[in-house]
């Protein structure tokens, strides 16, 4: 088994990251993808995913203007492995990128992007820069907020949120 590491990417990530990663992908013959990291480098490693076999420009993905429609092959085997808590991007199934010029963001969204496989191992997250850890702690409560207020209820997801914003408090100021 052999690797190649792409971790050229922005903090907030644009287009031509994941066009780059796309290149890497097909210039070293992978087969797989595993993305590690917080928020964005897991959706860079997703919309590679994506970009492998769609190969339309990537903002026609776009899930404002119905672009999951168009995702219609399937994507290499995607594995995530979180280093950060609160985005949730490990278990998502859409990418967050930016337009390299207007900074506009897109919401590239379908099914086919769940991770396979989640390791998500906590101890990943122990020796994090304190505002790290304070940010996708904030960034979790916020989650968990906007799924409690959200337009169409479920109990279900109500219990989760309301579940996980007990959990924040008692834990975020301490951690």
């Amino acid at each position: 088994i052999s690797l190649e590491v792409f971790s050229d990417i922005h903090k907030n990530p644009v287009k031509s990251d994941v066009y780059k990663g796309a290149d890497a992908f097909d210039g070293t013959q992978r087969d797989s993808i595993i993305g590690i990291g917080g928020g964005a480098a897991l959706d860079v490693a997703r919309a590679v995913a994506l970009r492998i076999n769609h190969r339309e420009d990537l903002f026609k993905y776009d899930d404002l203007i119905g672009g999951d429609v168009f995702v219609t092959n399937d994507v290499p085997h995607f594995i995530t492995i979180p280093t950060t808590a609160g985005t949730g991007s490990e278990v998502g199934r859409s990418a967050i990128i930016a337009d390299d010029v207007t900074h506009q963001k897109k919401i590239l969204f379908a099914p086919k992007l769940i991770a396979k496989i989640v390791f998500a191992d906590p101890v990943l997250t122990l020796d994090l820069p304190a505002f790290i850890t304070a940010a996708t702690g904030m960034d979790a409560l916020t989650h968990n907020m906007e799924a409690y207020l959200a337009k169409m209820p479920h109990p279900l997801c109500e219990g989760i949120a309301l579940e996980g914003i007990s959990l924040i408090n008692q834990s975020l100021e301490a951690a």
